[in-house]
């Protein structure tokens, strides 16, 4: 998810197919047929790696990578007829055997190393179209070398080891009628599909469960956007794993349209999409008069702050609710104290909105950059928020959604409102601390930025998340995450 523009309301991204493609641990491809490995990496999916099965037995010594080209294809559903629209750029091509390990001896297989890098182009499987579902969910790849006589365009499928382990599913949920919708005789029933991925350890004993929300730039019906959009996969990596006891239960569902829709509509029954500060416009023009107002007039007392704010609960609340409480039906191995919620961006809005509607239920929360004006939040749920445990992760740099607005005067009201589990990862900015992908990676030893780490957006702190480096005075989040329960 990257440098999304969050106030542009009209962006809608729809899917291109509710059944994805499964991404695969591991798979040999037959003859004539490609495998494609797709990274999960700070920036997103990443195409890291091909190995092609050439069904003929060729010899290291006449594999050259200059003899090779990758063409990424576009597919209409209609037809297997692709366009060509970019090509890949290659680090390094070999002779292989069928798991992409080089060998000196003769062999079937070639792995093509691609340039990982955050700025490589056209390494991205996933096909984003706004406004169109006439195409196929994931790019084709022809691998072609004139001088082997290869041209291989079947891929047999797409393989990454931690979106492997999570199941692809959807839920139906019945959208209530309206009064008016009751009076109509020919009235139909509707229902909103919620795509969704779930992991669930191997353990025999009662386990948490992390309810995660993805940003809004994985939106759509591909569930498989959650799990690359960010690196969601890593919930399934023991760096996460490994501080639960018995390993954590990940469900994370999927927006068609954004989290941020609200149950407020407009003209034309157009629904709000937050943040929406309407209330703050009309309070500048409202206090001076109401100032006046009061020297000469009883006023209503009520604090301003008591009512619910302009649409500030998520349209989606209720089908999340409704799909969680499905869920734990359905899995009773879940320990129902131990529900804990989470979100980046976006999905940090719907974690402070579930947890606003739902404190109850769970155990503790980790919003990330989250999208939740403060001014939305009244006195009295600020109130109900300080007696949970809560967990905030920003970058001070963040342009897209500003912590000054939305964290930080949070953070401070529930300090004042006598929170005592509150923890916060502030961040300058947003880095690559892997030491591998650098800010220049061209530069020599005299260059100003020669060494530096490669910058993100300052929005995404999410990455600080996945790796494991959301600290609070020596104390990892998943750490101090894994001790809560009702």
């Amino acid at each position: 998810m990257k440098k999304i523009i969050l106030y542009t309301l009209a962006t809608v991204i729809l899917s291109l197919s509710l059944n994805a493609q499964p991404f695969l641990e591991s798979l040999v491809p037959s003859p004539n047929q490609s495998a494609i490995y797709v990274g999960s990496y700070d920036w997103g999916p990443c195409i890291e790696k091909i190995i092609i099965n050439t069904g003929k037995s060729l010899s290291p010594q006449i594999v050259k990578a200059k003899d090779f080209e990758v063409k990424q294809i576009l597919y209409p559903k209609s037809t297997n007829i692709g366009m060509i629209k970019n090509t890949l750029s290659l680090k390094e091509v070999f002779l292989s055997d069928s798991e992409g390990k080089k060998t000196d001896t003769s062999s079937n297989f070639i792995t093509l190393l691609t340039d990982v890098h955050p700025d490589s182009e056209n390494l991205n499987p996933f096909v984003r179209i706004a406004l169109s579902s006439r195409f196929q969910n994931y790019y084709g790849y022809q691998i072609l070398n004139n001088e082997l006589g290869i041209k291989i365009s079947d891929c047999k499928a797409f393989i990454n080891g931690h979106a492997a382990k999570f199941k692809s599913s959807s839920y139906s949920y019945k959208i209530p009628a309206s009064e008016k919708d009751k009076s109509d005789p020919n009235y139909q029933e509707k229902t909103l599909t919620l795509p969704y991925v779930s992991y669930l350890p191997k353990s025999d004993k009662k386990i948490p469960l992390i309810l995660w929300f993805h940003g809004i730039g994985e939106s759509g019906t591909n569930p498989y956007f959650i799990l690359f959009g960010t690196k969601s996969a890593f919930f399934a990596d023991e760096s996460i794993q490994k501080y639960f006891e018995n390993g954590v239960a990940i469900l994370a569902p999927q927006c068609p349209t954004g989290w941020l829709e609200s149950t407020e509509s407009g003209i034309g029954g157009i629904r709000y999409w937050e943040p929406i500060d309407k209330d703050g416009i009309i309070d500048k023009v409202k206090k001076p008069v109401s100032g006046l107002l009061e020297r000469f007039f009883v006023m209503d007392d009520t604090p301003k702050n008591k009512k619910v704010p302009f649409a500030a609960v998520s349209y989606y609340t209720a089908p999340v609710k409704e799909l969680l409480d499905a869920f734990l039906e359905s899995h009773p191995e879940i320990d129902r104290k131990r529900i804990y919620i989470g979100g980046c961006s976006a999905g940090g809005y719907m974690t402070m909105n579930m947890m606003i509607q739902f404190p109850d239920i769970f155990a503790a929360a980790f919003p990330t950059c989250e999208y939740y004006l403060d001014s939305k939040i009244t006195d009295e749920q600020i109130n109900s928020l300080a007696q949970k445990p809560m967990w905030f992760s920003y970058a001070l740099n963040d342009e897209t959604v500003k912590p000054e607005k939305n964290s930080i005067p949070t953070i401070k009201r529930l300090k004042a409102a006598g929170a005592k589990d509150i923890h916060v990862s502030e961040f300058r900015n947003v880095v690559d601390l892997s030491g591998i992908y650098l800010k220049n990676r061209n530069a020599s030893k005299n260059d100003n930025d020669y060494g530096l780490p490669y910058e993100y957006d300052g929005h995404d702190s999410w990455i600080y998340l996945f790796n494991d480096e959301c600290k609070d005075q020596g104390l990892s989040l998943f750490d101090w995450l894994s001790k809560k329960e009702l």
